[in-house]
């Protein structure tokens, strides 16, 4: 169940579109390379999220469930200077986010299609 539940997060973190902007299909923002961190909680249950963004597009989504669960995940990345897009390996999903830096680069807002607004921390 929770195994599903991270899969509605994540298509909900990183909310479906199919406009493509061929002009910049595979940029990667160096500002974004990194390990990224979030917590959030359904039903009870928190996790903790790890989020890596590595510099040659590649990286990993890591969660694990206050129970001891846990759940991981291969992806691939590219960014504009507005949107982040993501690719899970484990379903071949790409999903495209706005995202905003701030806190000198040390804090992502990721807002997704359905204006739901998640923060993350540089680790």
């Amino acid at each position: 169940m929770k195994r599903l539940f991270l899969l509605s997060i994540l298509f909900a973190l990183f909310a479906c579109s199919s406009e493509d902007d061929d002009n910049n299909s595979n940029s990667i923002n160096p500002d974004l390379v990194g390990t990224w961190f979030t917590t959030f909680s359904d039903d009870g249950s928190t996790a903790e999220q790890t989020l890596i963004l590595q510099s040659d597009g590649t990286g990993s989504v890591s969660n694990i469930w206050s129970d001891g669960d846990t759940f991981d995940s291969e992806l691939v990345w590219s960014a504009t200077a507005t949107e982040l897009s993501i690719n899970t390996l484990i379903d071949n999903e790409t999903n495209i986010v706005d995202y905003e830096l701030s806190n000198n680069g040390d804090t992502l807002t990721i807002t997704n299609d359905e204006n739901e607004t998640y923060i993350f921390i540089r680790a």
